[in-house]
């Protein structure tokens, strides 16, 4: 498979992996919808957010292994703050921590940060270090 559609499904997935948090947060600060329709849909997207999480963390591995063989990239910064995102979730899964919780969601907008730059400047740690 071609490492640019690997990429695309990479990012898709991390839109849909992200979604319940930023289209709630969205509603929040704009509609303030309180429809059955958007309400059922933030809950569909919850239930797909942990099995579409693990899928995201395997195609952004693949998408890396298949371009660079996983050698130091903003690819992979991008792909370790998936991780560090993961771990966390899976943490707060299990212990239900309010403070793991939060630092999910901020490494969860660390990598799609990330992922931006990876988008935007793949390069950035050979221009700007020599790496």
């Amino acid at each position: 498979m071609d490492y640019r559609l690997l990429g695309y499904l990479t990012l898709f997935l991390l839109l849909v992996v992200t979604a319940p948090y930023w289209l709630r947060t969205m509603n929040n600060w704009t509609v303030k919808t309180k429809s059955k329709s958007f309400l059922n849909l933030i809950k569909f997207l919850r239930k797909l957010h942990k099995p579409l999480g693990i899928l995201l963390a395997v195609m952004a591995a693949w998408h890396g292994y298949v371009i660079f063989r996983l050698n130091l990239h903003t690819g992979l910064l991008a792909f370790g703050a998936f991780i560090i995102t993961a771990l966390l979730g899976v943490y707060h899964w299990r212990k239900k921590d309010k403070h793991v919780f939060k630092a999910h969601k901020t490494m969860a907008l660390l990598s799609a940060l990330l992922v931006a730059l990876h988008l935007l400047w793949p390069s950035a740690l050979r221009q700007l270090f020599g790496l």
